[in-house]
C-alpha cells in the first residue's frame, strides 16, 4: 500500500472473511473494491506509519478540538479525513465495529434503508449500523475538524511565505 492507494480510498471497513479471519474491505473512489488480509487495528497502524503519524497523540489533540475523546476522525492530512461510523455488530468481544469513510468521498447520507445508507464516490452504496442522527453528527464534527486543520495549514503556509520573504531580503542586502 502506498500514498496513492490511500488517496484513492473512499472507505475501509472491518469484515470477517471465511478462511482468513479479520480483514479490511477497501472501497475505492473509482468503483473498485479490494481486501487487505489484516485486521483493522493493524491497517490503521500501517496508515499512520505511511503518513508518519502517532495515532494516540493525534486522537488526544484532535479530540480536544472537536470535544470528544472516542471515535475521533483519522486525519492523514488537512483534506484527507476518514470518519469512523459503525458498520457492523461485532461477532465477539474485541472485534472492530467501526469502518472509516473519507469525508470528501461521502456524496449522500440517507435515512433509508434504515438505519443509515451512505452513497460514496465510485457508486458504492453501503447500509451501516449507525443511526442517521449520529452519522450526521459525526460528519458535522469531521467537517469542523477539517476546517480547523485547513486554516492551520493555510496559516502555516502564510507564515512560511513571510519567513522566506524575510530571508530573501537579507540575502539582497549582503
Amino acid at each position: 500500500m502506498d500514498i496513492r492507494d490511500v488517496q484513492r480510498m473512499a472507505a475501509f471497513l472491518p469484515i470477517d472473511q471465511s478462511g482468513i479471519g479479520q480483514c479490511v474491505q477497501l472501497y475505492f473512489s473509482d468503483g473498485e473494491t479490494g481486501i487487505a488480509p489484516i485486521g483493522l487495528r493493524s491497517f490503521l497502524q500501517q496508515l499512520a506509519k505511511l503518513y508518519l503519524l502517532n495515532l494516540t497523540e493525534m486522537r488526544t489533540r484532535l479530540g480536544a478540538i472537536i470535544g470528544c475523546k472516542n471515535l475521533v476522525p483519522l486525519a492523514l492530512s488537512p483534506l484527507l479525513l476518514f470518519v469512523p461510523l459503525k458498520t457492523r455488530v461485532p461477532s465477539v468481544k474485541g472485534d472492530c465495529a467501526y469502518g472509516y469513510f473519507k469525508l470528501r468521498s461521502l456524496w449522500e447520507v440517507l435515512p433509508n434503508p434504515a438505519p443509515t445508507t451512505l452513497v460514496l464516490e465510485g457508486g458504492h452504496r453501503l447500509t451501516i449500523k449507525q443511526s442517521y442522527r449520529i452519522a450526521c453528527r459525526r460528519l458535522r464534527l469531521a467537517r469542523k475538524l477539517e476546517n480547523y486543520l485547513f486554516v492551520q495549514y493555510y496559516e502555516g503556509l502564510n507564515a512560511e511565505k513571510h519567513n522566506l520573504s524575510f530571508l530573501s531580503q537579507t540575502e539582497d542586502t549582503l
